[in-house]
C-alpha cells in the first residue's frame, strides 16, 4: 500500500461510526479495532493488558493505534479500576522547601509505581478545599494526602472525617501528613513527625549550654504546628527545671519580617532572655536581623535555634542551629500507605538536632544578677 493510500485509509477509518465530517484528533478504540481487523472486544483486551490475546494480534492492534495516533483514555480506565490512579497532594499553600521535600518524597514512590502525583492548594479557603475534594473524588484518585498544619477545632475534625467518608465511596483514602491524628477518628491515618520532641531537642541544647531564660517566638495557637511546637517548648522547660515565664513567649507570623519585629520587641523589653527557640527557620532568620539592628551579635548576646533545617540556614553567619524534620520521609511513608505498600497505621517519625554556630553558653554580662 502506498503512503497516499494508507493516509486515505486512515481518513476513512477516522470517520467510522460518524455521519458528520471527518473528526480531527478523535480516534477511538472502535477505529483502532477496524484498522487492525479485529473485534472491539479484542482491541479492548489488548489495552487492558489481558494475556488471552495472541502476540501477533496484539502487535497488529498496537501498530494500528500508533498509525492512527490513538491515545488511551487513562481517566476512563482509572474510573473503572483498570488503570493507574493518581495520588493528590493538597496543601494550604506551597511555601518554601519544606513542602517541596515532602512532595518529592511522595512523588518518588508514586513515580516508581507508575502513578502520578497531582498538586493543589486551598489557600486556607474551606470552600475551595471542599470543591477540591469533590473534584478529586470524581477523578477517582487513589488517595488524597492532606498536607501541613490544620485548625485545632472540632469543626475541622468533622469536616475531614466527612472527606474521608466521601472518598471511601470511590475506594480512595485520605491521609493526613504533617499533623497528628484526628480526635475521635482513629481510622483516619496520620503520618507526622514528633514536633513537640523536636522543640524539646532545641531547649535541651540551650539548657545544656547553661541558659536559664529561654524565649520562644512562634505563631499564635489555633493551628496544629503552632500548638505542638509551643507545647513542646513549655514541656521541655519543665523537664529541665526552668521557669515557664509567659513574658518569654512572643507571637510572630511565619515570616522573616514578623520574626524580626517580635525578636526586636523581646530585646527592647530587656527581660533577661539569653537564648530563643524559633518555631520556624523563617522566624529565626528574622531574629538574626533584629539582633544585628540592635548592634548585638549571635551567639554572644543571644543564642538562636530554629526549626525546619531549610537549606539556606547553613550558609548564615553564623550557621543556624536547628531541628531537622524528616519531610521527605513523611512523603514517602504517606505515599506507601496510599498505594497499599505499607500498613494503614499512624506513623510518628523522629526529628534530629543539627548543631551549628548560632548557640553558645550565655555571656555572663548578659545574665541578670538575680539569676
Amino acid at each position: 500500500m502506498s503512503e497516499m493510500d494508507e493516509n486515505e485509509s486512515i481518513r476513512k477509518v477516522s470517520r467510522l461510526g460518524s455521519r458528520g465530517p471527518e473528526r480531527l484528533g478523535a480516534v477511538n478504540l472502535r477505529d483502532v479495532a477496524a484498522h487492525a481487523g479485529v473485534s472491539l472486544a479484542t482491541a479492548s483486551r489488548v489495552f487492558a493488558g489481558n494475556g488471552q490475546v495472541q502476540p501477533a494480534t496484539r502487535a497488529r492492534v498496537l501498530a494500528s493505534a500508533e498509525v492512527l495516533g490513538y491515545v488511551v483514555n487513562g481517566l476512563a480506565r482509572a474510573m473503572t479500576g483498570r488503570g493507574p490512579r493518581s495520588i493528590a497532594f493538597v496543601v494550604r499553600a506551597m511555601i518554601g522547601p519544606t513542602f517541596a521535600a515532602l512532595a518529592a518524597g511522595a512523588e518518588s514512590v508514586a513515580g516508581q509505581n507508575g502513578h502520578l502525583l497531582l498538586m493543589s492548594t486551598t489557600n486556607g479557603d474551606q470552600q475551595r478545599e471542599r470543591e477540591l475534594i469533590a473534584i478529586l473524588r470524581e477523578l477517582r484518585v487513589k488517595a488524597v494526602l492532606l498536607v501541613g498544619s490544620t485548625e485545632t477545632l472540632p469543626a475541622f475534625d468533622e469536616r475531614v472525617a466527612g472527606y474521608a467518608k466521601d472518598l471511601a465511596q470511590v475506594n480512595a483514602s485520605l491521609i493526613l501528613c504533617g499533623r497528628p491524628p484526628v480526635t475521635g477518628h482513629p481510622d483516619l491515618v496520620s503520618v507526622d513527625y514528633d514536633q513537640g520532641a523536636g522543640v524539646g531537642l532545641a531547649v535541651n541544647e540551650l539548657a545544656r549550654l547553661g541558659h536559664r531564660r529561654i524565649a520562644y517566638v512562634g505563631e499564635k495557637r489555633g493551628m496544629t504546628t503552632a500548638e505542638l511546637r509551643l507545647d513542646g517548648y513549655r514541656a521541655a522547660l519543665v523537664r529541665n527545671g526552668l521557669e515557664v515565664d509567659p513574658a518569654l513567649v512572643r507571637v510572630a507570623a511565619n515570616t522573616e519580617a514578623d520574626g524580626a519585629r517580635a525578636v526586636g520587641e523581646l530585646l527592647r523589653d530587656n527581660i533577661g532572655a539569653t537564648a530563643m527557640v524559633a518555631m520556624t527557620d523563617n522566624i529565626a532568620v528574622g531574629g538574626y536581623r533584629a539582633v544585628r539592628e540592635h548592634g548585638l551579635k549571635i551567639p554572644d548576646d543571644l543564642s538562636i535555634i530554629g526549626f525546619d533545617d531549610v537549606p539556606v540556614v547553613a550558609d548564615l553567619t553564623p550557621g543556624l542551629s536547628t531541628v531537622h524534620p524528616p519531610f521527605f520521609e513523611v512523603g514517602v511513608r504517606a505515599a506507601e500507605i496510599a498505594l497499599g505498600l505499607a500498613p494503614a497505621t499512624h506513623v510518628l517519625l523522629e526529628t534530629r538536632f543539627v548543631r551549628r554556630g548560632s548557640a553558645a553558653p550565655p555571656n555572663p554580662a548578659c545574665v541578670p544578677l538575680d539569676l
